[in-house]
């Protein structure tokens, strides 16, 4: 059943392009799959995250041929080899926070573009499928292996092999990320296109609408509209990536014109920057230069002036020159030294020597950068590396983001030396630390070190896409033996998730409720196969990702955003957007929509049989010092108040349409009576965890504002009963189990 659909992320890598990763999505067609589309393209060309992209693009141009090949290697394919790309592509084809969430799965490493199972039912690569011609329609959409020949008669009912078609996205260039929908088989749809030919958001929608006679209730003209100045990928791309495709040779597409040399063009030089940005750089300057294939020196002749720079920084970067400091004063004084000097050291980066001179000069080169990039020095030993964090942090305190990726030599002992770890100034100005493909950082220091900062490490982010329901089919799904419990070490930090679903009809059950129409809370229960349908049910699970305070403040702000425009069916549909909220922040304080990685508790199949640690939840109970978020979800299964109001009708109780929050804080107990837990909303909770008068002032300024826009009945609870939902979810009743507070 359902309308299936599979997207692909293409790249240009080493001269060739080359599939990166695919996933698969039950059910995308029409003006859904365009805004599924939109948002993936908004993800993969937003600034924040440029760099973590930049480096895995890295890593793909050092792979060799042999990785590339089509393969059935379940560990290839389950492992997923570019697992932030991979993490943006779910993120955008599965997730809104104005309430869409559709489960998606992963595809194995470099499926071809139609061995998807995307003919509701049949793959066509283990289906053989034969169809007539019919109204003037070409056969070449089918596979080489399947293409009937002009005598074939149909032997399959059309419905039963038309499809929703595939998206792809192009991101060889991040400044300028390309897309195509292509309809390879015959789609499923009113209209038909031209088959193995780029089709536009335009062309794609009107197979399904006569958008000139539609009634626009869902915004179809704008939606088209947002797709203007959005370039297609071209045929030439695409034959590339899949030359054994029956590719339109004759589309208007295939032939050299403008923009075509961004299909035949090389890559960008990821391997060394070109640096114009100047002391405040953003990411997105910084980005922007990391792409750049020609530099200004190349196109033009240089100036008298710029050929004097040359010489200055070839005498700085001499070995033997002894008066480096008297330069570097005179130097000061040149406009655009810092962008010339961090040019040229990101050139010559991979043979830079290891020496004092060289670390003044890096310094100098960063000086007031908040990003700040060593991952090309891999020359510099760990000792230069600590020397030049350590006066970064220091002695200019811009740096908010260091990127150690693609350093396979780098070692925890390393990373302790570079961050200065025990000592507590790994704290200072830092908020994330890139570490993707360092194979030799473990996931147990990452936890147990840097739970203040945002990380990006190539196996946290691979933890939710091992499981179900994002791991392949051909991967052991019963492999929770790979992933250990994943606990962040940071004082008083948010630990948990408590989510307590309660449906229109539990609303109205006068058996849920207290003489004064509250909840009764004792009726609430752990969630599982045998809780009867007239209790209220939670979940509480462990925060496997880091989680800063600010970042905390974030996420609560697109729960408090999706859950209340999310319908769910059930509790575990419930559940399974709200791993996606708390992937979606920011890598720098004020910019927008960045991913992060998932979380794994949070996205794992529901469906999957609860482990015996899982149902006795002897690990659920909040440590002293934690802090839970709980969530209340009521009339979760209602599209809004008025859907609410008529699947209940007339009954004593009403169903509020809406999600209400607490936070609550496991304290010691000083004696047998009294609260066990601290109770807060956000404001209370930003300035009882920050020191900084400022962070505070900004963090309940950005907390008020979005306040403002939060659906009718979402909030804060402030009911007298808040000690009593604490109380019932980490009770000794509940768990049967001695309580560790």
């Amino acid at each position: 059943m359902g309308q299936r659909h599979q997207l692909f992320i293409i790249a240009r890598i080493n001269g060739r392009y080359r599939q990166l990763c695919a996933i698969h999505h039950q059910w995308l067609y029409g003006h859904t799959a365009l805004r599924r589309c939109r948002d993936t393209l908004s993800i993969f060309s937003n600034a924040t995250n440029r760099l973590p992209i930049q480096q895995e693009l890295i890593a793909a141009s050092k792979k060799d041929d042999d990785f590339w090949l089509d393969s059935d290697d379940d560990e290839k394919n389950a492992r997923v080899p570019f697992p932030f790309i991979m993490t943006c592509l779910v993120m955008g084809s599965s997730f809104n926070v104005d309430g869409y969430y559709h489960g998606v799965s992963v595809e194995p490493f470099y499926m071809a573009y139609n061995r998807g199972n995307n003919n509701n039912g049949k793959s066509p690569a283990r289906t053989t499928i034969t169809l007539l011609a019919a109204k003037g329609r070409p056969t070449r959409g089918m596979p080489p292996c399947q293409s009937p020949s002009h005598h074939s008669k149909r032997k399959l009912n059309l419905i039963d092999v038309r499809s929703t078609g595939i998206t792809v996205f192009d991101i060889t260039k991040l400044d300028n990320v390309r897309y195509c929908f292509i309809d390879f088989m015959g789609m499923e749809s009113k209209r038909e296109v031209e088959l193995n030919n780029p089709l536009s958001a335009r062309t794609y929608l009107e197979a399904y609408y006569v958008l000139e006679e539609t009634e626009d209730e869902v915004g179809l003209l704008p939606l088209v509209e947002s797709f203007e100045g959005k370039d297609l990928i071209t045929v030439p791309a695409l034959r590339e990536t899949w030359p054994h495709g029956a590719w339109d040779r004759h589309s208007p597409s295939s032939v050299a014109g403008p923009g075509s040399d961004l299909d035949l063009a090389d890559p960008p030089d990821l391997g060394g920057l070109k640096i114009t940005d100047v002391p405040g750089d953003s990411s997105a300057t910084m980005a922007n230069a990391r792409e750049s294939n020609v530099s200004v020196e190349e196109e033009k002749p240089k100036s008298l002036r710029d050929q004097a720079m040359d010489r200055l920084l070839d005498v700085l970067l001499d070995p033997s020159e002894q008066d480096v400091p008297t330069l570097m004063a005179e130097a000061d004084h040149l406009h655009d030294f810092i962008a010339k000097l961090r040019q040229r050291l990101y050139n010559q980066a991979s043979v830079l020597e290891p020496s004092g001179a060289n670390i003044v000069l890096l310094n100098k080169a960063f000086e007031g950068a908040t990003i700040v990039d060593l991952s090309p020095f891999s020359a510099l030993t760990s000792g230069h590396l600590a020397t030049l964090v350590a006066r970064l942090r220091k002695g200019h305190g811009a740096m908010e983001v260091l990127n150690l990726s693609n350093m396979p030599d780098l070692t925890e002992s390393d990373l302790e030396l570079i961050l200065d770890v025990g000592n507590g100034s790994e704290t200072l100005s830092i908020t994330a630390i890139l570490l993707l493909e360092t194979p030799k950082i473990s996931l147990d220091f990452v936890a147990h070190h840097l739970g203040n900062h945002d990380v990006y490490h190539s196996e946290l982010f691979r933890r939710a896409l091992y499981k179900p329901p994002y791991s392949v089919s051909a991967f052991n799904r019963d492999n929770r033996s790979l992933l250990p419990p994943l606990q962040f070490d940071a004082p008083e930090s948010i630990s948990q998730l408590v989510l307590i679903g309660i449906s229109t009809r539990q609303s109205c059950d006068v058996q849920l409720r207290l003489e004064d129409g509250r909840f009764d809370w004792s009726r609430m229960k752990f969630f599982s196969e045998e809780v009867e349908d007239s209790t209220i049910t939670y979940m509480n699970f462990p925060l496997d990702i880091p989680l800063r305070v600010s970042k905390q403040v974030q996420i609560l702000q697109r729960l408090l955003q999706y859950m209340p425009r999310a319908t769910s069916f059930n509790f575990e549909n419930c559940i399974a957007g709200t791993a996606h909220c708390f992937a979606t922040t920011s890598l720098l304080e004020d910019d927008g929509y960045s991913v992060g990685p998932l979380s794994q508790t949070l996205s794992e199949d529901r469906q999957q049989p609860r482990s015996p640690e899982e149902k006795s939840g002897k690990d659920q109970y909040l440590k002293p010092g934690r802090w839970a978020i709980v969530v209340i979800h009521e009339a979760f299964n209602a599209r809004d108040q008025d859907h609410a109001d008529r699947r209940v009708g007339e009954t004593a109780f009403k169903p509020l349409k809406g999600v209400r929050y607490l936070l609550a804080q496991a304290i010691p107990k000083a004696d047998s009576s009294g609260p066990h837990y601290l109770i807060m909303d956000v404001p209370g909770y930003i300035e009882h965890m920050s020191k900084d008068v400022e962070q505070v002032r900004k963090m309940q300024t950005c907390w008020t504002q979005a306040g403002s826009a939060f659906p009718a009945g979402t909030g804060y609870y402030d009911e007298s009963d808040a000690q009593a939902i604490v109380d019932r979810v980490y009770s000794k009743e509940e768990f049967g189990t001695e309580d560790p507070v």
